[in-house]
């Protein structure tokens, strides 16, 4: 069965983050992850939740713990950032 990971974020300004999240989608997909879904909190207009499909649980690990994704998002408005795995019982 699939792994997947639930990530949780607040951004600066949702519409932004998510034309970049989009554009991105390449380079998630070079490493094994796919995007399943992805939520706008109507509690917190700009708090992102984002479901992935995990295909290589290392090479994703290394992804979401890179300094190159770090930066990214820091100069994107990301804070807050959780990263939750979860597997099948």
């Amino acid at each position: 069965m699939a792994t997947h990971i639930l990530w949780q974020a607040d951004v600066a300004d949702f519409d932004a983050w998510y034309t970049v999240f989009k554009k991105d989608r390449f380079n998630r997909k070079a490493v094994g992850i796919r995007e399943l879904h992805v939520w706008r909190d109507p509690a917190q207009d700009n708090h992102a939740v984002a479901l992935f499909q995990v295909l290589d649980l290392k090479r994703a690990r290394a992804f979401f713990e890179s300094e190159e994704l770090a930066m990214h998002m820091e100069r994107d408005g990301v804070i807050n950032v959780s990263v939750k795995l979860l597997t099948p019982v």
